[in-house]
């Protein structure tokens, strides 16, 4: 099936930031659940140690998704002494502020709307992008790689989402996932409970984008294809793709490292 534009509520401007914060909010609990942190981990520390750093940029960082979760796996579980910059081009400046309390002097949220096709030249580190990519045309998907590789910064994307027929299965069942996971979601506000289990709002919204992103999703050989032209001697990507741990699917992952080392700078 070939992939669909389908259009995401939650990317459109004029979406209301009370919903979309509390979709994103749901999104990192769901990210934390499948494991995918623990999927990230090697190849963020592969990414490090090819260029000296122990700092992640997290690119389209919405609620914080399992960039804490990673953060704290890195630090506790391989002993690096991990940190990380969230960014985003709407930057949730609640979520930015609760994850910094999670990890006061580890993690930061950059206030400033950050646009992952021109990432600012002091933000340096390994660039991670977890389960956004999707959402980006293949022209602005293709830029946020080249922006990498010019800049000479790691990169490195997870997508749980997939367009297949289970990918879809799994998708259709988002709605019942919000119902399951809304309490775990923090803060609790009444507002978000209410729009999950007074008027299931949230859980029809979470739905179709999830369905949206199934459509929208990149296949291996498409994201093959797309960083082909991109690969140059001093800058390589290949595609991954792991099995969850003890969960129904996969994680799909473009992975660009520069060769040689890293441009270094002074992070910000």
């Amino acid at each position: 099936m070939p992939r669909i534009a389908a259009p995401e509520l939650e990317d459109h401007p004029a979406f209301p930031g009370l919903l979309r914060d509390a979709m994103t909010g749901y999104l990192r609990v769901a990210s934390e659940f499948l494991g995918v942190s623990g999927v990230a981990a090697p190849l963020v520390l592969e990414a490090m140690d090819a260029v000296g750093t122990s700092h992640v940029v997290d690119l389209c960082s919405g609620g914080g998704g399992p960039v804490l979760s990673l953060v704290r796996r890195l630090r506790e579980k391989h002993g690096r002494a991990a940190t990380a910059t969230l960014t985003d081009k709407y930057p949730n400046h609640d979520a930015f502020a609760r994850a910094e309390g999670e990890l006061p002097e580890v993690v930061r949220g950059r206030r400033e709307s950050t646009d992952a096709t021109a990432v600012p030249a002091d933000l340096v580190g390994v660039r991670t992008i977890f389960n956004a990519f999707h959402h980006l045309p293949p022209e602005l998907a293709r830029a946020v790689l080249a922006d990498a590789a010019e800049q000479r910064q790691p990169i490195l994307t997870f997508e749980v989402v997939e367009r297949s027929l289970q990918g879809a299965v799994i998708a259709l069942g988002t709605p019942l996932s919000v119902y399951a996971f809304t309490p775990f979601v923090r803060p609790a506000l009444l507002s978000t409970l209410a729009l999950t289990y007074v008027v299931p709002v949230l859980p029809l919204l979470v739905g179709w984008d999830g369905f949206a992103s199934c459509l929208r999703a990149y296949s291996v050989a498409e994201l093959e294809a797309m960083v082909a032209p991109l690969q140059r001697p001093d800058y390589r990507f290949r595609v991954v793709r792991t099995l969850l741990p003890m969960r129904p699917g996969y994680v799909t992952s473009v992975v660009g490292m520069p060769v040689g080392g890293a441009r270094a700078a002074t992070r910000s």
